[in-house]
């Protein structure tokens, strides 16, 4: 039995759900003692051979387009292409740029070392002075590795608990303080042409929401974008941490 996944949108041809954090999308070399993956678990759901297409990092979460048929996969690939996504991610420190919308534009490699273009608009939902954070909207019109986290660093805003490239220090004190542990990126909407077109927006999990909606800029974050507003996701048990032994 796998892990019960939330389906927020299904065609013919694809199916998105809302991936919760903690859950790789398929197995790898490097996750022998996994037990669930969001391929199996999905195929057991449903009934049917599912297809990957594109992945979210195991420690993020929200829309994930999976498609039912190789045939389909095909489309997908290409459909993502000109598909508009949108990531919340929750940064360190004080934006100071206003409502601009930034644009970045730095290349990036890719798995080969190849230099690739990648481009994403970032502007700001909510920011505070205290604690130093902000929630930022990003939206990448391509796909290169880690290419959200990468470009918000860039910017001098890496992702809270980011252990590859994010702040080490920054990390230990949204752990110790605030007891906040999970990457701060989560994958709010996406607009998919495929048929007739979807557009599918994933509420937050409920980890995210519990320590978002308490910091001072949550009402403002809120104002801007309404997705932020709808009911909270659990997350799996099964994905839940194991609590530490009574003493």
């Amino acid at each position: 039995m796998g892990v019960p996944l939330t389906i927020l949108a299904q065609t013919d041809d694809v199916v998105v759900i809302a991936k919760p954090p903690h859950l790789l999308v398929h197995r790898t070399p490097i996750a022998r003692h996994d037990r669930y993956f969001v391929m199996q678990s999905l195929r057991d759901q449903l009934g049917q051979h599912v297809y990957p297409v594109v992945r979210l990092d195991r420690a993020a979460s929200g829309c994930l387009p999976v498609a039912l048929s190789s045939e389909a996969a095909t489309r997908l690939q290409e459909a993502m292409r000109e598909a508009q996504k949108t990531y919340v991610a929750f940064v360190r420190g004080e934006w100071k740029r206003g409502d601009l919308q930034v644009p970045i534009d730095k290349p990036m490699k890719d798995d080969k070392g190849v230099l690739k273009e990648a481009h994403s608009v970032v502007d700001m939902l909510g920011t505070s002075k205290e604690p130093r954070c902000s929630l930022l909207r990003v939206r990448p019109t391509t796909g290169r590795f880690h290419q959200v986290r990468r470009h918000v660093r860039d910017l001098s805003h890496p992702v809270v608990q980011d252990r590859q490239h994010g702040d080490n220090k920054t990390n230990r004190l949204w752990r110790e303080q605030y007891d906040y542990t999970r990457l701060g990126l989560h994958c709010l909407r996406l607009e998919l042409p495929m048929g007739d077109g979807m557009s599918v927006a994933c509420p937050l999990f409920e980890d995210h929401y519990r320590t978002w909606s308490t910091l001072p800029w949550w009402e403002q974050a809120v104002a801007r974008e309404r997705t932020l507003a709808m009911q909270p996701l659990g997350i799996p048990d099964v994905l839940l941490p194991e609590p530490p032994p009574a003493s």
